[in-house]
């Protein structure tokens, strides 16, 4: 016994998915689109992460970021960063190995004894295909309006691995023209 489906109601039942899709496409949310980010502050401390090199994985056939994780305590003046990268040795696993550091006091010429208290905020940010897998680590200075781009890398010495943080620029922010 054969049973045959009559073509024309699958021809339908799929036209009809395909405009109720494109439908449901065009009708506005009520509710917002839902955006993962890299970023947390508590007090005095600012965490968040970004890529630093994106790479093709022949294995998966896919392109793989890496990312690295940036720590800022503005109370000490000081940025950190590190690339996690899984480890495996014996029966223990290791993510973080070590820590790169910055002197914002020193990268922004900031004077602390005499000058205003500093204020920092940081994010990541993306240059499009100008930026070969790397996303900038934008650091602002909020009472001298000033603004700093890093770049981390990842640099490998035989087995280990350790992350290397340069200053790309610090540049004054350009203020508002007054009226």
């Amino acid at each position: 016994m054969s049973l045959e489906r009559p073509r024309a109601t699958t021809a339908v039942a799929l036209a009809a998915g395909v405009v109720l899709g494109w439908l449901l496409a065009g009708v506005p949310r009520p509710w917002p689109m839902l955006r993962a980010g890299g970023g947390d502050r508590w007090g005095d401390t600012i965490v968040t992460s970004g890529p630093i090199m994106i790479r093709y994985d022949d294995r998966l056939k896919a392109p793989l970021a890496q990312d690295a994780l940036y720590y800022l305590d503005y109370r000490a003046g000081r940025l950190y960063a590190t690339v996690p990268s899984y480890q495996q040795s014996g029966g223990s696993a290791r993510m973080i190995d070590t820590f790169a550091e910055r002197d914002l006091v020193a990268d922004f010429r900031l004077n602390v004894e005499e000058g205003p208290r500093p204020h920092f905020l940081m994010t990541t940010g993306a240059l499009g295909m100008y930026s070969e897998g790397w996303a900038p680590l934008f650091v602002f200075e909020t009472s001298t309006n000033q603004v700093a781009t890093y770049k981390v890398q990842q640099q490998s010495v035989g087995t280990t691995t350790k992350p290397t943080f340069e200053l790309v620029e610090v540049r004054a922010i350009a203020s508002a023209p007054q009226p």
